[in-house]
């Protein structure tokens, strides 16, 4: 166990252990920073590395919740979504979630539903996303990943419809940021962010088309 969390540790392996410390002597890069990037002036980002690091800090910080859903992510990479929604389960246990608030706002139902989605499970995801919904209502980031997984499951019109609400839901926070003299603050580059969605509602739009499916409201992604 570490501190509350009911999880144990991968087995550390020493040549791993001995490569990864030598590397740290050398460099001063801390253990987050390993977890996030991999070795500094290396080409090893691979998932052992990263989460052996991950483990090590949260060794002395066993509360960070953050840290932990980064873990949780590159299990998710190392094809182990199992070990991925323990931790989710745990934060969730323990009401220390720690999710970066410019993603879900420390919700860790929406994490458990992206893990589903990357692991390939788009029904799961879609049924908590369903219930999520009523939540994220103003969240362009939201009907982003919504889209996504429909897009991935094969639903395009549904999929074109969600990225349309997203470019949406995108405007409407810009145009409330700028009212409130929080644009700087927000730190984000909306014009690239409305970029990156408006390429996958034209690629939406296209499957759509080339199936020969109409489009369809939103409101009918869970029709029965």
């Amino acid at each position: 166990m570490l501190g509350r969390f009911n999880l144990t540790p991968p087995p550390i392996d020493d040549s791993l252990s001995q490569m990864v410390e030598s590397h740290r002597m050398k460099t001063g890069q801390d253990y987050p920073a390993i977890l996030m990037f991999g070795l500094w002036g290396t080409v090893d980002c691979s998932p052992e590395v990263r989460l052996y690091a991950g483990y090590r800090y949260l060794e002395g910080a066993p509360e960070d919740g953050p840290v932990w859903l980064e873990v949780a992510r590159v299990h998710l990479e190392a094809g182990e979504p199992e070990r991925a929604l323990a931790i989710v389960d745990e934060l969730e246990r323990l009401e220390s979630p720690g999710l970066y608030p410019s993603l879900f706002s420390e919700d860790p139902e929406a994490e458990r539903a992206l893990i589903f989605a990357e692991s390939g499970k788009l029904e799961a995801a879609l049924e908590l996303f369903d219930a999520l919904r009523s939540r994220y209502d103003d969240s362009p980031v939201f009907a982003y990943l919504l889209g996504t997984i429909l897009h991935e499951k094969g639903d395009f019109p549904a999929a074109a419809a969600a990225y349309e609400e997203a470019l949406e839901k995108l405007e409407d926070y810009r145009r409330e940021a700028e009212e409130e003299g929080l644009t700087e603050e927000l730190n984000v580059d909306f014009s690239e962010a409305r970029r990156f969605i408006d390429i996958a509602h034209r690629a939406a739009k296209k499957d759509a088309a080339f199936t020969g499916e109409r489009p369809r409201d939103l409101s009918g992604f869970r029709e029965e």
